[in-house]
């Protein structure tokens, strides 16, 4: 209920508040641990003003918190962008989760947008918090450790033409 307070309560807000829809436990206890986590909110808060002039001004975007809980959310239930919305878009709990409550929920290219604008540190600083609750609710052992499958250098060279590898080609005008 606290996170609702930093904006305007709508009727249609209100109600759902009021039907007490519940999280899945796993959801919950991330929200709880999230809603602990102020130092790291003020970090995408900067992330996503980084840059502009007039960051109050203008239209509003995501908000540090929808940020924050949807890019968890995609990382943990393993969605790509057009997933995330839309199960966003479909479900009450996780309207609730992701804090959009009745609030139109963007396009997947808005939460793209809003991601990228994290900085490695912050993205680091989210990924160190996620795997720390994870530990501390057990649902990880934090012993293991996994590699990145992420392709950081390759040895393919394209020849400068094609005439060095025997190949030649007769262009003509039709």
């Amino acid at each position: 209920m606290s996170r609702i307070a930093e904006r305007q309560v709508s009727f249609a807000d209100w109600e759902l508040v009021r039907q007490g829809l519940c999280l899945e436990p796993l959801l919950q206890a991330i929200s709880d641990f999230l809603d602990d986590q102020k130092d790291i909110i003020d970090q995408v808060r900067c992330d996503l003003t980084r840059g502009l002039k007039k960051a109050e001004t203008g239209r509003s975007g995501l908000t540090p918190q929808q940020v924050l809980r949807s890019l968890v959310l995609m990382r943990v239930k393993n969605w790509n962008y057009r997933e995330l919305r839309e199960r966003i878009a479909d479900g009450c709990t996780l309207r609730q989760f992701t804090d959009f409550y009745c609030l139109p929920v963007p396009r997947h290219d808005a939460f793209h947008r809003g991601f990228n604008r994290l900085t490695p540190e912050t993205l680091k600083a989210i990924n160190d918090l996620v795997v720390r609750a994870a530990v501390e609710l057990g649902l990880e052992d934090g012993q293991k450790l996994r590699v990145d499958t992420t392709v950081v250098q390759t040895d393919i060279h394209h020849p400068p033409t094609t005439r060095c590898c025997g190949m030649s080609f007769a262009w003509s005008r039709a």
